[in-house]
């Protein structure tokens, strides 16, 4: 009887190990995704800065270039 809850605790423990590491690979894929996310945002803001300041410029030639053809 003994043996046999030792070897029961031994596939427990087996288990209960591999499922810590699952969750250990789980938490560093996320992180990594959390990372490569944040990067996504901050070039987004980037772009969208610079195309503000690409339209105002366009805005600001066309408005100059319609005074002087009047």
């Amino acid at each position: 009887m003994n043996e046999e809850l030792y070897i029961a605790l031994g596939r427990l423990e087996g288990k209960v190990d591999a499922l810590l590491n699952l969750q250990r690979m789980q938490e560093e894929q996320l992180k990594s995704q959390e990372d490569r996310i944040r990067k996504l945002e901050e070039h987004k803001h980037y772009v969208i800065g610079v195309a503000t300041v690409i339209g105002a410029g366009v805005s600001l030639a066309v408005t100059l270039a319609s005074r002087l053809i009047k």
